[in-house]
């Protein structure tokens, strides 16, 4: 299988480290050289998402990992007329449920809140509209060098002390974009969120030991309450 990357960042670059060691050929995108991405065994395509989709190559999956910009929508809508027929997945964040509360899964209609979210729902219902069109939404993404702890450590008055904590190590997110990859029929929509959700206050100061940063302190009032399930049934990494 040939498999095509749009945007190798973390998430990019673990996905082909996994497709290449199970023998696959993948090309991803790069806006610049990077001698180690050759030495990984991907093919590099120097190519950024204003550049149009004309020079890309054919293959048999295309994954869009680049960064959303204000024309997403449009730029992906471009990459559908590119591909009509090749399996395209966007990965989404599950920042789309915004405004939601409570449970929500991959049937519930997502609420957006901000500008960011409101751009990522357009891009969804654009990939949605096209037949080989699918979404997988990212929770929280962290890996044991880079965790969210990191950049609310010390801090005061965080909002939400009993809310629920939705994240997925970004391995587990590869895995899964490799794993959705080699099924015959991709699911339309999926969520990668592990299926464990503890409380923010009691989660992150939990953190703050492990990565030996200072304790962060949250505010007394309770804001919303929102679990992001998944329809996944796997082994997933301790949070």
């Amino acid at each position: 299988m040939f498999i095509l990357i749009l945007g190798l960042g973390r998430t990019g670059q673990n996905l082909a480290e996994i497709a290449i060691k199970s023998g696959h050929q993948v090309a991803g995108t790069t806006r610049k050289a990077n001698h180690e991405l050759t030495q990984l065994g991907v093919i590099p395509i120097i190519w950024s998402s204003a550049d149009g989709t004309h020079a890309l190559p054919d293959a048999d999956r295309v994954i869009c990992a680049f960064p959303p910009t204000d024309h997403y929508p449009v730029q992906l809508a471009s990459l559908f007329s590119r591909y009509t027929t090749t399996p395209i997945i966007q990965i989404s964040s599950t920042g789309v449920f915004g405004k939601n509360e409570g449970v929500v899964n991959e049937k519930t209609t997502p609420l957006a809140n901000d500008p960011r979210s409101n751009l990522l729902l357009e891009a969804e219902k654009e990939v949605l509209k096209q037949s080989n069109g699918h979404i997988v939404r990212a929770a929280g993404l962290y890996d044991e060098k880079n965790h969210p702890i990191q950049f609310i450590a010390g801090k005061n008055n965080i909002k939400n002390p009993n809310g629920s904590i939705n994240l997925v190590h970004r391995r587990d997110l590869a895995e899964i974009l490799f794993e959705l990859l080699q099924e015959e029929e991709i699911p339309q929509i999926t969520h990668a969120v592990h299926p464990d959700h503890p409380k923010r206050e009691k989660y992150y100061k939990e953190k703050a030991k492990e990565f030996n940063l200072a304790e962060p302190h949250f505010e007394n009032l309770d804001g919303i309450d929102k679990v992001v399930t998944s329809q996944l049934q796997r082994s997933w990494r301790d949070l």
